[in-house]
């Protein structure tokens, strides 16, 4: 997940077109088999399946334009307290989470960093992994080495 002060609108046409933008002619045209968007009731919220060869899985991408800790206590695990707070700070938050369907979960991460990458907004500040209580900076490098697949989140 990518926190940053800048709410990411999305919808049907807009995703389809910045997946399609990463794997060329894989979700455009529209379609209902292979690989795939369908909007969620959810405003910000979209169901992907991804077929695309070492990034395939079903996904659920979430756009919302709130403070993420709103909804987790994953900053009470940050001890700097300036770092805290400026993660604190945050009022968006993007995130692409592996629902099922991959046979390889490391690759299915290559999907999550990619997509990340492609649509977290200039401001991006950090990267969370509630589950595992770590957040970083997400700049510029981090940026480039998610969009190139490193497969970073995967990582122990």
């Amino acid at each position: 997940m990518v926190l940053t002060n800048t709410y990411v609108n999305l919808n049907l046409n807009s995703l389809r077109e910045k997946l399609d933008e990463l794997y060329p002619g894989q979700f455009l045209p529209p379609r209902i088999k292979g690989s795939f968007v369908v909007a969620r009731r959810v405003p910000g919220q979209f169901l992907i399946q991804s077929n695309v060869g070492g990034a395939s899985g079903v996904f659920l991408l979430t756009s919302v334009p709130a403070h993420y800790v709103e909804f987790s206590t994953f900053a009470e695990a940050i001890a700097d307290g300036p770092f805290r707070r400026r993660v604190e700070a945050q009022c968006c938050w993007i995130s692409v989470d592996l629902l099922s369907g991959s046979d390889n979960e490391a690759e299915a991460y290559r999907f999550i960093e990619q997509v990340l990458a492609k649509l977290a907004p200039a401001d991006a500040a950090f990267v969370v992994d509630p589950s595992k209580r770590i957040t970083v900076v997400f700049d510029d490098e981090l940026r480039r080495r998610f969009a190139g697949g490193e497969m970073i989140l995967s990582s122990p």
